[in-house]
C-alpha cells in the first residue's frame, strides 16, 4: 500500500512539473510575441505603409482634378413654355435640357457650377412678342457680366436677343440668368417659333 501511494505521488509531481513547464513555455512564447510586435523593424514598415496610404490618397485627388480639368464640359437648355413671371432679378430657369456633359447644369434653379477652373463660353438667346421685352442679365458670383435686351416693348413683332460671353472661371464658380432692370408686357417668348436658350461650353 505504501509503495501504492509513493508511486501516486511521484505520477502527481511529474504532472505538475510538465504543467508548469508548458505554462512557462506558452507566456515565454507570448513574450516574445509582444516582443516582436514591437520590433524597430515592424514599426518602421507601419509607418512607410501609412505613409503610403497617404501618397495613394493625393495621388487619386491628382487623378479626378485631373480628370475634371480636362473633360468634355457643354450643356444647353431652354425654357419648355412662354415665361410669364416677369420681375426684377427674377431668376431664369430653363427647364428642358438637351444637353449636359458632365452634369454641371442645374434645371431646377437654373445655376451652371463649374467643375474645373479654365476658360468658358456663355450663350444667351431670349424672345419677346407683342408689346412685351425684358432685359436679361447673366450673373456670376454676384457680378453681372452681360446684358441683353429683347424689346417689341411698343410694337406687335417678335424679338430675338442674344449674348456671347467667355468667362474666366474658378472651380466651384456659379452662373444663371435673371430678369434685369428692364422689362413689361406679357412673358418671355419660348415656344415653336422662338426658343429662349442658355447654354455654355469650357474651352480651355
Amino acid at each position: 500500500m505504501f509503495a501504492f501511494l509513493t508511486c501516486f505521488a511521484v505520477i502527481i509531481s511529474l504532472v505538475w512539473t510538465d504543467q508548469c513547464s508548458l505554462e512557462n513555455t506558452l507566456c515565454s512564447l507570448c513574450g516574445k510575441r509582444q516582443v516582436s510586435d514591437e520590433h524597430p523593424d515592424l514599426t518602421a514598415l507601419r509607418k512607410a505603409i501609412k505613409i503610403n496610404r497617404k501618397d495613394i490618397d493625393v495621388q487619386k485627388k491628382e487623378i479626378q482634378d485631373l480628370k475634371e480639368k480636362h473633360s468634355h464640359v457643354a450643356f444647353f437648355a431652354y425654357m419648355s413654355n412662354n415665361w410669364k413671371q416677369l420681375s426684377k432679378h427674377k431668376r431664369l430657369v430653363y427647364d428642358t435640357v438637351d444637353l449636359n456633359n458632365g452634369k454641371r447644369y442645374n434645371k431646377v434653379n437654373g445655376e451652371f457650377t463649374a467643375p474645373s477652373s479654365g476658360l468658358y463660353v456663355f450663350h444667351v438667346s431670349t424672345g419677346a412678342v407683342d408689346k412685351s421685352h425684358a432685359s436679361v442679365e447673366l450673373v456670376s458670383q454676384g457680378r453681372i457680366r452681360n446684358i441683353g435686351w429683347a424689346d417689341s416693348m411698343d410694337h406687335n413683332d417678335r424679338t430675338f436677343a442674344t449674348t456671347v460671353t467667355p468667362l474666366q472661371m474658378n472651380k466651384g464658380d456659379v452662373v444663371y440668368t435673371r430678369i434685369g432692370n428692364g422689362y413689361g408686357g406679357n412673358y418671355i417668348e419660348s415656344n415653336i417659333y422662338i426658343r429662349t436658350s442658355f447654354s455654355g461650353v469650357k474651352i480651355n
